[in-house]
């Protein structure tokens, strides 16, 4: 019996194992990046507070030189299980930028945004700190700060659209969701890091278009920089020039040399923009329809010029 449940306990250990295993393979290369950091983080302070006390944010300490704090501040959690809710509720969000941006550009905006709203929760709290006191010693830090600003997100381009209430099972309209989460996470912490969330949020919506229209040559160089040169090759790094992922499977590679599709009109112009599948598919179908028709053309021709063959037998001995 000893050892029926030791192995009843090692099985649920097992699954949960592999279940961790597939689901870290199946993230793209910045996503790991951003929740291996954290989770760094969340290590060293499950038992020390070393991470927490050198990179959480506040006037009282960023203000004065350490300014390393907007910059590292966005990946501390005070608790572990504030960490891991984080993260689940995160990842899939943090994947569709990876997706639409390229890991390149994904990890870029996330460090700069992480540091605009940090510095900007700062230049409040201290601005505020004349009126009331404690706010220049209230700390600011967390991944919640991206998960606003990616409902936001949701909000202005689909407000009549509904999302999960983090992993509660409650739908809320995407036009409340972001207030609802402000209020809940003022109520949980008084730090001015969500306000400062959704102004930076505000001002990527109306700027979204300028990252759209950067260069794939430009993106490109940026992928063969020091610093990504080295992850390019991974699996899970998604390059800009790789159009392939975005390919409905049932279309031969091979056909689209070609073929003048979206993607080669895209490269073609050095457009970022993505593209439907659907629209390439009719491309496509309009294409084949046309070399078909022209090819039916003259078998037709034949056809007839037979049966006025058969028809005038006259017509054969001239």
């Amino acid at each position: 019996m000893n050892s029926e449940q030791q192995d009843r306990n090692k099985q649920p250990k097992a699954n949960l194992e592999q279940f961790i295993r597939i689901w870290w393979q199946h993230l793209l290369f910045g996503t790991k990046l951003i929740i291996g950091i954290s989770w760094l983080f969340g290590f060293i302070d499950l038992f020390t507070n070393f991470t927490f006390d050198l990179f959480a944010n506040s006037p009282q300490q960023t203000i004065p030189f350490q300014i390393q704090r907007l910059c590292f501040s966005q990946f501390v959690h005070y608790y572990t299980i504030d960490l891991m809710l984080a993260i689940i509720c995160l990842y899939k969000k943090f994947e569709e930028l990876e997706s639409k941006y390229s890991t390149a550009v994904f990890i870029i905006l996330i460090l700069t945004l992480g540091c605009l709203t940090q510095f900007i929760c700062v230049l409040l709290q201290w601005i505020l700190s004349f009126v009331y006191s404690p706010f220049y010693q209230i700390q600011a830090y967390g991944l919640w700060n991206y998960y606003i600003f990616c409902v936001i997100q949701e909000c202005v381009t689909s407000p009549n659209g509904q999302s999960l209430f983090l992993i509660f099972p409650l739908q809320l309209k995407n036009k409340y969701y972001p207030i609802v989460l402000i209020i809940f996470f003022t109520l949980i912490q008084q730090s001015l890091t969500f306000i400062s969330t959704g102004f930076i949020s505000i001002a990527y919506y109306f700027f979204q278009n300028h990252i759209n229209q950067i260069n794939h040559s430009t993106i490109e160089k940026i992928e063969k920089s020091f610093i990504f040169k080295f992850f390019t090759e991974r699996t899970d790094f998604k390059k800009i020039s790789n159009y392939q992922d975005q390919l409905e499977p049932s279309v031969d590679a091979r056909e689209l040399q070609s073929v003048e599709t979206p993607p080669a009109k895209l490269t073609m112009q050095g457009s970022p923009q993505q593209f439907r599948s659907s629209l390439m598919l009719s491309e496509l179908q309009k294409e084949m329809n046309q070399k078909e028709s022209e090819s039916e053309q003259p078998m037709q021709d034949d056809d007839e010029e037979k049966k006025q063959n058969e028809s005038n037998p006259s017509m054969q001995y001239e």
